[in-house]
């Protein structure tokens, strides 16, 4: 699958714990944008870190002092990480996080990944998932978005 001509998807891998397809992610953001019909030429930033870099930023910008598996920042939200305009947000994912989920439950690790990055496209793109219908309705749409992963470019080279 190429990346949509209508998005621009920057990843930047901020560590070096574990070898993450860049490409991949960047097309499934794609395909995720797409599907939702996000506006043309919007894009995302996508970085992948380790726990003590999300701490910080969860922090800095939650006022909550611990690491998390990923966050979520509207347009303007972190201007570190926002070298794309226009953008429909940022995304931060701990690397950690997802490698420990992913050895307990005994599932891809890279499935994890993409997991986190759907979620963070999705509440860029307005989905909620504070009340248990839009919930219901959040995770409906990640988890096909996450089997479309699975299905289409998870196998691919």
């Amino acid at each position: 699958m190429k990346n949509h001509p209508r998005y621009l998807v920057n990843v930047i891998n901020r560590q070096r714990l574990v070898k993450i397809s860049e490409l991949k992610i960047r097309e499934l953001v794609c395909h995720v944008l797409g599907e939702e019909k996000a506006p043309s030429v919007m894009g995302m930033n996508v970085m992948l870190v380790r726990d003590p870099v999300i701490r910080r930023y969860h922090k800095e910008f939650m006022n909550i002092d611990t690491a998390t598996d990923c966050i979520s920042f509207p347009p303007e939200g972190l201007e570190e990480a926002n070298v794309l305009e226009p953008a429909c947000g940022d995304c931060i994912i701990s690397v950690d996080h997802a490698l420990s989920y992913a050895l307990e439950n005994d599932i891809l690790f890279a499935e994890e990944i993409a997991r986190y990055a759907v979620h963070c496209t999705l509440h860029c793109l307005g989905y909620d998932d504070l009340r248990p219908a839009n919930r219901r309705r959040m995770f409906a749409a990640q988890e096909k978005y996450v089997l479309y992963w699975k299905t289409n470019l998870y196998t691919t080279k």
